[in-house]
């Protein structure tokens, strides 16, 4: 009672969904998260911190321009296949940190990272 209503959208990373994006980032109460994988390929080799920085960078810039600056989006970094990785937290942590000095007042990132 009083929560108010949750819509959950998987936009998918792939790049012919990205003209659909802009649909749904509407409101400011929107919440984003950005889920990304620490492995890669079918050996789950674990990915290195510039490709992470990379591809978190260039989904945030993605959802900036997006938005028009019609509002500043809260965002949540999450990664997973974290088991295979031992040290997948303390990357999260810094890919985390490196975006938000990049992206400081025009994209709030939380300090939570799952």
């Amino acid at each position: 009672p009083g929560v108010g209503r949750l819509c959950v959208l998987d936009y998918a990373g792939q790049e012919q969904f990205h003209k659909s994006h802009g649909v749904f980032f509407s409101g400011s109460n929107s919440f984003f998260i950005l889920l990304m994988s620490l492995v890669t390929g079918e050996k789950r080799q674990q990915r290195t911190p510039g490709e992470l920085m990379a591809e978190a960078q260039y989904y945030l810039s993605f959802l900036r321009a997006s938005l028009d600056g019609k509002f500043i989006p809260t965002v949540m970094i999450a990664a997973s296949h974290g088991e295979s990785c031992p040290n997948g937290q303390r990357l999260l942590q810094r890919v985390v940190s490196e975006m938000h000095g990049l992206f400081h007042g025009m994209i709030n990132i939380t300090e939570e990272s799952f």
